[in-house]
């Protein structure tokens, strides 16, 4: 049985993911479909490209381009309408809760269909459509069998256009809300987002501290939802993609009646890119937990920086498990933590290079200064040879298996539009990583790290 279902309120109180993949879309959603595995050759013993049989094609549909992977046979669709930076943070200001509001609210009712008609019709038709928001975009996925697309799309098309959203709903969802952001401030990980945001980020809309979230909801009404939905849902800031057994000319038909029946444009002021500046300082606060949660921040790149493939093989070289450079000296060698982490944070005006970890209180001056350790060390001596091809086979593995499902595909065909991605990206991903030298990736994190430029933050004892 395949229902309606939407993202949760607890978008609201997410901690930014600074340790997630940019690959993977940040859609709150909790899925009950069952998503069809494509078996797919994955290991190639010369050229990295061998067997690796991902087509991807962009079509051209009332005016906007529309990614698609086909893959005949399968008998399945998904499809991913998202539209760029209408996601929470970039809600009105003294409304700063009205998209996650929104992505719980979408779907209970239209004016044509109760929420029981709803799910009804997406029992018997077996289709499957779920609401998510990122930082910065808001996604609607629709799956179905490949001959009940149209099916999918009249239910898409009565949600995005006939949505009927009710006081009394509204005062549930607020209340959910409230309980789930009071329940998530006891937490350490939500202190430390919340002092990164007031030194980094301050009044820039990515700083929206949980307070803030809370005060905004008694300002949120039906109307604003449905008007932030005619304002921020426009054929202007839509990005289309789709993965599965497709029929080109009928999801062309029914993409045009959806892209059709927007607004054209997109009007909305947009925030200025915020950065992470030196020089090195420390921030602290106090917790009562028994360890010390500690956080490297460090200026990031974006999609398109010159060193970008480089940069992604030299995380895992720091921090891969059992592996990775950082894991083996400040886990395995000094047993200071259990598990610490590195990676970039990608978003549309805010990037960041992370690193983080936990320790005993006891150990927190020990366990900053054994970080900085490492990162000098590699700074001057480099990664080695036979770990830079360990990580890189590593990254190849996992990124080849990541085309697993037409969910996973048709994320990825999302972010790289988002990105700014040609349509054949996922093979010049792998062509450029696999011609990556150890050479290549020790100039590139030398460019890159400024290790006098870290921000680092504590909460704990």
């Amino acid at each position: 049985m395949v229902k309606i279902v939407k993202s949760t309120i607890q978008t609201l109180v997410k901690v930014t993911g600074y340790l997630l993949s940019h690959g993977a879309l940040r859609a709150l959603v909790k899925s009950l479909a069952i998503q069809l595995v494509i078996s797919l050759s994955l290991f190639a013993d010369s050229d990295p490209l061998d067997g690796f049989n991902v087509t991807v094609k962009d079509l051209v549909v009332a005016g906007k381009t529309v990614r698609i992977s086909p893959f005949k046979g399968i008998d399945v669709v998904t499809v991913n309408l998202c539209f760029k930076n209408a996601g929470d943070k970039l809600s009105p200001k003294q409304k700063e809760a009205l998209v996650a509001l929104l992505c719980r609210a979408m779907g209970e009712s239209t004016q044509f269909k109760t929420r029981e008609q709803m799910q009804t019709y997406a029992r018997e038709h077996n289709v499957h459509v779920s609401f998510g928001s990122s930082d910065d975009n808001f996604t609607i996925t629709g799956k179905c069998p490949s001959d009940k697309l149209s099916e999918l799309f009249h239910l898409i098309k009565d949600i995005i256009f006939h949505s009927q959203f009710h006081d009394s709903d509204l005062i549930r969802f607020k209340n959910e809300a409230a309980a789930g952001m009071l329940q998530a401030m006891q937490s350490p990980d939500t202190q430390l987002d919340q002092l990164m945001k007031k030194v980094i980020l301050k009044s820039h809309p990515y700083g929206t501290l949980n307070k803030t979230y809370l005060a905004s909801l008694k300002n949120i009404s039906v109307d604003d939802l449905k008007s932030y939905m005619r304002k921020c849902f426009t054929q202007e800031n839509i990005i289309i993609s789709a993965c599965g057994d497709i029929d080109e000319d009928g999801l062309a038909v029914h993409i045009t009646d959806v892209v059709t029946a927007l607004p054209k444009t997109f009007n909305v002021s947009l925030p200025e890119n915020v950065q992470v500046v030196g020089p090195y300082q420390e921030h602290t606060q106090a917790f009562p937990v028994p360890q010390t949660l500690i956080h490297f921040l460090h200026a990031g790149i974006n999609a398109h920086h010159p060193d970008f493939f480089a940069l992604q093989i030299a995380m895992g070289c720091l921090s891969n498990p059992n592996i990775g450079v950082l894991w083996k000296k400040i886990r395995v060698e000094k047993g200071l933590t259990y598990n610490i982490g590195a990676g970039f944070s990608i978003q549309n005006h805010y990037n960041s290079f992370n690193i983080s970890t936990s320790t005993q209180s006891e150990n927190v001056e020990k366990t900053i200064s054994s970080i900085k350790e490492v990162i000098a060390d590699v700074c001057e001596n480099g990664f080695s040879a036979e770990l830079v091809e360990i990580v890189k086979k590593s990254f190849l593995g996992n990124y080849k298996r990541s085309f697993a499902s037409t969910s996973h595909i048709t994320t990825r065909l999302t972010n790289y539009q988002l990105d700014g991605r040609s349509v054949d990206f996922h093979n010049i991903l792998i062509e450029k990583i696999s011609n990556l030298t150890t050479d290549d990736i020790n100039e590139a994190f030398k460019r890159f790290m400024k290790p006098d430029q870290f921000v680092v933050f504590m909460v704990g004892k």
